[in-house]
């Protein structure tokens, strides 16, 4: 059995990307479709305090056959969606398109987090650790006309009433919350851990007091 002791939870990810996009065209095509791939890898589950108390959370890591030893590492399927539309499968969205200017996107966060919630139903999990994605268009080739009037054929994204029809593979391991307590002063090292690395210059002086009084 994996246990963690960890607070009230918020979301830190670090993440890989590749670059802003990929151009999908030739060097005589008249117009060219842009699309993009997104990879993340592990995101790590990180805590606050709550406004009235802290609040201490375990978590258990999933096994196989409730053995404590093979943790269940899983594979998003979709399977227990019930808005998936026709045509598309079960780890597939439609996603509307943001629109900056010239430049087209999607709100990415907002799809980790439909598919993380998809994910969790599908596993009976409450949360996913270390959850790892890669989001792509789904593309298709079709008939087009270069700068010169010679007809090829091109790749370009799929889109369904105006939205683009995005693949979201994602992998993790399910786990469960297996209690909730309210945090004591033995627990100040959760606190501590929290704090190391993420405080501002404008802090750091109020922090290191705060050490230096805890520490006589």
């Amino acid at each position: 059995m994996i246990v963690g002791a960890l607070l009230v939870l918020s979301n830190f990810c670090v993440s890989a990307q590749r670059g802003p996009g990929k151009v999908i065209t030739t060097t005589k095509l008249a117009g060219s479709q842009a699309t993009f791939e997104h990879t993340e890898a592990f995101s790590l589950e990180s805590g606050h305090e709550m406004l009235v108390a802290p609040l201490v959370a375990k978590v258990e890591v999933m096994s196989v056959n409730n053995d404590g030893k093979t943790f269940k590492r899983a594979t998003f399927t979709g399977k227990a969606r019930r808005d998936v539309p026709q045509g598309l499968a079960g780890n597939e969205y439609l996603v509307g398109k943001l629109i900056d200017g010239k430049n087209v996107s999607i709100d990415m966060n907002l799809l980790k987090a439909q598919a993380t919630y998809d994910f969790c139903q599908e596993t009976g999990a409450d949360l996913i650790v270390v959850p790892q994605f890669n989001i792509r268009h789904r593309t298709r080739i079709v008939e087009a006309v270069d700068s010169e009037g010679n007809a090829i054929k091109i790749e370009e994204p799929e889109e369904r009433d105006g939205k683009y029809i995005m693949i979201v593979n994602m992998v993790g391991f399910p786990a469960k919350y297996t209690g909730f307590r309210e945090g004591t002063k033995d627990d100040k090292w959760i606190k501590e851990l929290y704090r190391m690395g993420q405080i501002s210059n404008d802090d750091a002086h109020i922090y290191v007091e705060d050490v230096t009084k805890t520490t006589k």
